[in-house]
């Protein structure tokens, strides 16, 4: 993909209304996104059964950008970031 194909993709791509974006923030950080993150949820309970053998991991995705959800943790090579915690299977991985 050219760069001038992913700019304008980039300009003409929404994906939630822009005019009460606002009034969603107040309550859900997630607002901007909240409908297709919503979606991706649910097609991972659809089509994904974990099995037994099940683990809870946490890691921190570097990002030094702006946002309310945005860690700081010392000990940590990247040291800001967003914390994501995932359900593991351990023979998937």
């Amino acid at each position: 993909m050219s760069i001038k194909i992913f700019l304008f993709l980039l300009r003409v791509l929404r994906f939630d209304d822009i005019n009460t974006r606002d009034n969603r923030k107040e309550t859900d950080h997630l607002a901007p996104i909240r409908e297709i993150f919503e979606s991706f949820v649910a097609h991972c309970n659809q089509n994904y059964t974990p099995g037994e053998y099940c683990t809870v991991d946490e890691m921190l995705e570097s990002f030094r950008g702006r946002c309310k959800f945005r860690v700081y943790i010392s000990n940590k090579p990247a040291k800001y970031g967003i914390k994501i915690y995932a359900l593991v299977y351990s023979k998937t991985f």
